[in-house]
């Protein structure tokens, strides 16, 4: 698993939960959170929170869900 795999996977899907890339790519949900967060720090994957589909908060179990960003710049003519 490299880190481009990773970006690609998401940009192709365009969200995915930390749980499908951990399983997708048959590594622990903790080195799949790191690879993402690198990610998310260079600007190209959002973190959505939980999916559970609550607004509490509280359970814990529910899986994060991260997002692919697009960085298309609008041209306006004048």
């Amino acid at each position: 698993m490299k880190l481009g795999e990773i970006r690609n996977y998401i940009q192709q899907r365009q969200q995915s939960s930390l749980n499908d890339v951990a399983i997708h790519f048959d590594i622990s949900k903790e080195a799949a959170k790191l690879a993402l967060e690198y990610w998310i720090k260079k600007g190209k994957i959002a973190e959505q929170g939980a999916s559970c589909g609550s607004s509490c908060n509280g359970c814990g179990d529910a899986d994060e869900s991260y997002q692919w960003v697009t960085n298309e710049k609008i041209v306006r003519w004048l």
